[in-house]
């Protein structure tokens, strides 16, 4: 009931949207379209200089990829639209990742035994204790595609933006995972 409860109300409010909203929708819908095999994950922020940041640094994550993350697909309007209204309290500005699926599963089969994630192998810094007692871990920009910003539906491309891009850090984090956990 509740699923049918939010797939109306999605489909009501896609139907009486106005001008900025409709075009953020376009704008986060067209620019997470994609022709390869990857899985797209969204987060928003609140300032134009974050996200930037985010596309030259990477995105700093707690624990696991998907705990500050929202997994879309680009075939599924529906869902794109409830992270936009569930998601705009946290900002206007709506970073998109997208990582090769092949990458994901290749990792997630390695570490399938053991209680750790792909994301932390997919990590460029040294995770650390953060506020919460949860390790922060750093996802390599080259997963950023780049952000829409809300109020027009703008989409900024990362240049330097490979979802299938393994760097040989990702194989040294691997490496740590096991060797603590032989």
């Amino acid at each position: 009931m509740r699923l049918i409860r939010i797939k109306q109300l999605s489909k009501n409010s896609y139907e009486d949207m106005g001008g900025n909203e409709n075009s953020y929708l376009n704008g986060l819908l067209s620019a997470i379209e994609t022709d390869q095999n990857v899985i797209t994950f969204l987060h928003n922020t609140k300032t134009k200089e974050s996200a930037n940041n985010i596309i030259e640094k990477g995105f700093k994550f707690q624990s696991h990829l998907d705990y500050t993350t929202d997994v879309v697909s680009p075939k599924d309007p529906v869902t794109v639209k409830y992270f936009t209204i569930v998601r705009q309290a946290y900002g206007e500005f709506t970073i998109i990742m997208q990582i090769s699926k092949s990458l994901i599963e290749s990792y997630s089969e390695l570490l399938e035994d053991i209680s750790h994630h792909f994301s932390e192998i997919l990590s460029i810094n040294k995770p650390y204790l953060g506020p919460e007692d949860d390790l922060i871990y750093c996802l390599a920009p080259h997963f950023i595609k780049g952000y829409v910003e809300a109020e027009m539906g703008n989409f900024i491309q990362n240049p330097n933006f490979n979802p299938s891009l393994k760097i040989p850090i990702f194989d040294e984090n691997l490496k740590k995972i096991l060797n603590k956990t032989l």
